[in-house]
């Protein structure tokens, strides 16, 4: 299987999945939602707007009544949910557990909150409840994990480099 082909295989685009969240947030906010909201609040033309808007009613992700109101379908509704989520997941990740600062933590959640499957949002969650609960071991890891540095590694003890067959730690920083 050619695992880089698996982006194409997604059924949300970056920019479909902030218009969900955008659409979804108005209807909370002001109790609906039409494209000129929508335009205004994403800081695009509401011929843009359209366009795009076009594309997730056709993909069954979201509806407009004769009024022009917009809602999310039942599956619109669940896939800005889940991106809500995952976003929530991964800025927790990297802010509380590996110590990137807020701003930084929520741009790279950004980028991938619509990319995880929903099993590796799960399986994120319960990581992160189990290491940031009263937990002394979870407690022990993270101060531990916390404290070191990475200099390096020693190719025969890394097992992630030692699956690629090279230390990775001087190539992360320079890609």
């Amino acid at each position: 299987m050619d695992v880089w082909k698996e982006f194409e295989h997604n059924t949300l685009t970056h920019s479909g999945a902030h218009y969900l969240m955008t659409i979804q947030k108005l209807i909370d906010d002001q109790g609906y939602a039409r494209v000129s909201d929508v335009a205004r609040h994403l800081h695009i033309t509401p011929g843009s707007a359209s366009i795009m808007l076009k594309s997730l009613k056709e993909k069954g992700y979201l509806k407009e009544d004769r009024n022009r109101f917009l809602r999310l379908s039942e599956d619109g509704a669940h896939l800005a949910q889940s991106v809500r989520s995952h976003r929530q997941i991964l800025i927790a990740f990297f802010r509380d557990v590996l110590h990137i600062n807020a701003e930084k933590a929520e741009i790279d959640a950004c980028k991938i909150e619509h990319l995880i499957s929903i099993e590796t949002g799960e399986r994120l969650l319960t990581f992160l409840q189990y290491l940031l609960a009263d937990h002394p071991e979870a407690g022990k890891f993270l101060a531990t994990y916390h404290a070191g540095t990475s200099d390096g590694c020693a190719l025969h003890t890394c097992p992630v480099c030692e699956e690629v067959g090279e230390c990775l730690t001087a190539q992360v920083g320079s890609a």
